[in-house]
């Protein structure tokens, strides 16, 4: 009985050791990739973005695929977001045009003070 208790002991101990030896892969939905349009392959539904960096990504899209702002062309700043999956980059969403992000000082124009508030 004794035998029997250490042995499920020590089943458990090691059980608990190699699962937590696993490292835990965090769920990754999807990546964003801002850059400029350098080519579009209708027939194979490929398109490849150059980011700010000089980087090509070959990305494919497919039916699902949510394209935004007009029609895919070379030369056209595009945000998108895409997974990857069986070794390829698949793009869920596109949008056409330059990235949006909050505004910058340059784009809010200052207060001025007008002649009545003096």
């Amino acid at each position: 009985m004794r035998i029997g208790i250490a042995g499920s002991v020590v089943f458990v101990f090691a059980a608990v050791l190699c699962l937590a030896a696993e490292p835990s892969k965090a769920k990754v939905h999807g990546f964003t990739l801002s850059g400029m349009v350098a080519s579009v392959d209708e027939g194979k539904k490929t398109l490849v973005v150059r980011n700010s960096a000089g980087r090509r990504t070959v990305l494919l899209w497919t039916g699902a695929t949510s394209v935004f702002g007009g029609k895919l062309a070379p030369g056209q700043s595009v945000t998108l977001r895409y997974l990857d999956k069986d070794g390829k980059h698949i793009a869920t969403s596109i949008r056409i045009g330059p990235p949006s992000g909050p505004p910058t000082a340059a784009a809010t124009p200052a207060p001025t003070a007008t002649a009545a508030s003096r």
